[in-house]
């Protein structure tokens, strides 16, 4: 099969998905959500990588060319296990993620929003100090923002009022905020208010921007014939697609992978 793997827990990955087609409107792609095991971010590095072993497994059968992991949580606990798994190259978007905020900070310092096993693990941290040994990082676990975003709700003012209380917890002298879970730039206008309202200059990295131009040098990208998206859950197929439905702007069939 000539198309790009994009693996994550949820919705989330789907901002990475939006990123690549808008790139790569020509490739062929198949998305799978591990909804059955979502959210990630609550759940140990053990069984993180358990399950992103199950999901190598099942775009390896598949063959695809390449694959995103398009979570930050999945990348920092399973990237360097799902490379010596699989026979294609295999992207994180946490390298691309501090690649661009490294490149985005005048200053060297940081804020970072991300899931809870993001932050403990220092994925970010040991990526940005590789970088500049200086930096400073100021990360801030936001599982109640995930929730939010799963449930709809990132760009309604109940997202937004979350997304604020968690930007009010982090130091105010960063220049650069990563949005370190991949649910988040569903949330980014309430994020963006934020530093609005407080007249705060202040870049916010999408890493699935800097994910795209590292995937363009990885592989081939190809005019296909027949274009498009397959999408995979493990959960309840009906649930994800009407969730996926309301990011996408379009009606998606989705197929259920048996655990």
């Amino acid at each position: 099969m000539e198309a790009i793997g994009v693996y994550d827990s949820g919705v989330g990955g789907l901002t990475v998905l939006k990123e690549l087609r808008k790139n790569f409107p020509k490739e062929k792609f198949v998305y799978f959500a591990d909804t059955a095991h979502l959210p990630y971010g609550a759940k140990s590095l053990d069984q993180i990588q358990f399950y992103a072993k199950g999901a190598g497994d099942f775009f390896e059968n598949l063959g695809v060319k390449a694959l995103v992991i398009a979570c930050n949580t999945a990348t920092g606990a399973a990237l360097d296990l799902l490379k010596d798994q699989m026979s294609c190259p295999v992207l994180g978007v946490i390298g691309p993620g501090a690649k661009a905020a490294y490149q985005a900070s005048k200053i060297g310092k940081y804020g970072l929003l991300a899931t809870q096993a993001t932050v403990d693990q220092g994925f970010y941290e040991k990526q940005l100090k590789d970088l500049d040994p200086g930096a400073k990082i100021y990360s801030q676990g936001c599982p109640q923002l995930v929730l939010a975003v799963e449930d709809g709700l990132g760009s309604h003012y109940i997202g937004k009022k979350i997304a604020w209380e968690y930007l009010d917890l982090l130091p105010g002298d960063y220049d650069t905020l990563i949005l370190g879970c991949t649910h988040f730039p569903l949330a980014r206008q309430g994020v963006e208010d934020y530093f609005a309202f407080y007249k705060r200059k202040v870049t916010v990295v999408d890493p699935a921007e800097q994910t795209c131009l590292d995937l363009k040098e990885t592989i081939q990208i190809k005019n296909q014939a027949k274009p498009g998206v397959t999408y995979y859950c493990s959960g309840d197929p009906k649930v994800f697609a009407q969730k996926a439905a309301k990011i996408l702007g379009e009606k998606i069939r989705v197929k259920r992978v048996k655990e």
